[in-house]
C-alpha cells in the first residue's frame, strides 16, 4: 500500500520523468565502440569521398563513428590509426560508420577512399621557355589572330613525401552526451591580445576570418570569442578540444594567405593587391536586391561584397582577362569563358563568375557577389 502511494505521488512522478528525460539526453552507452569522427579536412582524400565533420553542437553519441575499415573493425581510435599508419599509395580504404537517429536507431555510410602520393612541387634556380598562344592585332591583315611565344618561367621539380593524409582526425567513441571540459577531453585554450584597440566590427570580422581559416581544417570542436578585462583590455580566446598547444600554435602562428586566380594565373593576392575590403552593410553582405528565395532543394542567398585593387593587381586583372571569350548562361547573363577561384591558405573556398564587362578592364573597383545555399534560409544565409 505504502510503495502504491508512493509511487503516485506528483513528486515521484516528477522525479522519475526527471531521471527518464535525463537518461534520454545523456543517452549513456557502455558497449559503444568505435572512433569517432572529431574533424575532416577541407579538400582531403575523405573530403572529397564524402566524409564531414560534424557540426558543433551535434551531441557526442550523435557524431559518425567509424566501425569497420576494410572488413577490419575497429573499436578505437588506437584501432584507426593502426590501419591507416599501414596504407601505401593507392590503396583502396573501404570505410563503414555509423550514425545515431534515435534512441537505439543507426545508420550506416559506406565509404570507398584511395590513398593518393604527397607531392610538393619545389621551384627551382633555373627557368624554362613555355609555349603560349595569345591574341594579338595584325595590322596587314587588319584582324586579330593567334601567336606562339615563348615565356621564360622557373623550373620545377615534383617531391614524393609518401601517402598524402586522408584528413581524418577521430577519438576513441563517447559512452554518454555528456561533453567533457578541454581539461578532461583533452585540447588547447589560447588568449591572444590584439596590437592595438580595435572597433567591435573590426573584432567580429577577426572572429569571423579565424573561423573560417580554422574552419579549413575542419575543426569542428573550436570556440571562438572575445573578451576583455576592466583595465579595456581586449582578448580573443580560442579553445579547440583534442588539439595540443604546439598544433593551435602552428595554426594561428601561420599568416593567412588569400589568393583569386583564373586558370593557373594569379590574378590579385591579400595584402599590397588588395587596398580596402568593405564592410558596411552598404557594400557587404546579402544583397538587398536579390535577398533569399526559395529554390528547389532549399534556400538560396546571394551576397556581395565590394574591394579596392591596386593598379598593378587591376592590370594584371585586365591581362588576363582579355583573353577570355565571353559566354552566356541559362538565363542569358553574359560571363567571361573561365570562373574566379578564390583560395584561403592554399584551399580553395569559393568559385564565381566573372561579369562579361571585365574583360580587359583594368578596374581598381571591383564587386563580388555569389550564392550561399542551405537546407533552410537561415543554412543559406550562413553559407552566404
Amino acid at each position: 500500500m505504502k510503495i502504491k502511494k508512493l509511487l503516485t505521488s506528483p513528486r515521484i512522478i516528477i522525479y522519475l520523468l526527471f531521471f527518464l528525460f535525463m537518461m534520454l539526453a545523456i543517452s549513456p552507452n557502455p558497449w559503444h565502440k568505435g572512433a569517432t569522427i572529431r574533424n575532416v579536412i577541407t579538400n582531403s582524400t575523405a573530403y572529397n569521398a564524402g566524409i564531414t565533420s560534424s557540426a558543433p553542437r551535434t551531441p557526442p553519441m550523435n557524431r559518425e563513428t567509424i566501425v569497420e575499415i576494410n572488413n577490419q573493425e575497429i573499436e578505437s581510435a588506437d584501432d584507426y590509426y593502426e590501419v591507416i599508419d599501414d596504407v601505401k599509395v593507392n590503396d583502396t580504404l573501404y570505410l563503414k560508420t555509423k550514425v545515431k537517429r534515435f534512441l537505439f536507431s543507426y545508420k550506416t555510410n559506406d565509404y570507398v577512399l584511395s590513398a593518393e602520393s604527397d607531392i610538393t612541387t619545389k621551384v627551382l634556380n633555373e627557368t624554362v621557355a613555355k609555349k603560349t598562344i595569345v591574341e594579338e592585332y595584325d595590322e596587314d591583315l587588319n584582324k586579330t589572330v593567334n601567336k606562339t611565344k615563348y615565356v621564360m618561367q622557373p623550373k620545377t621539380e615534383q617531391i614524393f613525401n609518401g601517402v598524402k593524409d586522408i584528413g581524418i582526425r577521430v577519438y576513441d567513441a563517447p559512452k554518454t552526451n555528456i561533453k567533457l571540459g578541454l581539461d578532461l577531453q583533452g585540447g588547447t585554450r589560447v588568449i591572444l591580445q590584439p596590437e592595438e584597440k580595435i572597433s567591435t566590427e573590426n573584432m567580429d570580422a577577426l572572429i569571423d576570418n579565424m573561423n573560417q581559416r580554422l574552419n579549413l581544417y575542419g575543426l569542428s570542436d573550436v570556440v571562438i570569442r572575445s573578451a576583455g578585462d576592466l583595465s579595456g583590455n581586449q582578448f580573443i580566446i580560442v579553445e579547440i578540444a583534442g588539439a595540443t598547444e604546439e598544433e593551435v600554435h602552428e595554426l594561428l602562428a601561420q599568416q593567412g594567405k588569400f589568393e583569386a586566380s583564373i586558370g593557373n594565373e594569379t590574378v590579385f593576392l591579400g595584402g599590397e593587391d588588395i587596398t580596402y575590403v568593405c564592410r558596411s552593410a552598404q557594400c557587404s553582405g546579402i544583397d538587398p536586391r536579390a535577398g533569399c528565395r526559395r529554390i528547389q532543394d532549399g534556400y538560396m542567398c546571394r551576397f556581395q561584397f565590394a574591394i579596392s585593387l591596386s593598379s598593378d593587381a587591376a592590370k594584371r586583372q585586365a591581362e588576363i582577362t582579355q583573353k577570355l571569350d565571353v559566354v552566356y548562361d541559362s538565363s542569358g547573363e553574359e560571363y567571361l569563358s573561365q570562373d574566379l577561384n578564390l583560395y584561403l591558405d592554399d584551399q580553395m573556398v569559393d568559385t564565381l563568375k566573372i561579369s562579361a564587362d571585365l574583360k580587359g578592364r583594368a578596374s581598381t573597383e571591383i564587386a563580388i557577389s555569389g550564392s550561399g545555399f542551405g537546407l533552410n534560409m537561415q543554412e543559406a544565409r550562413r553559407e552566404a
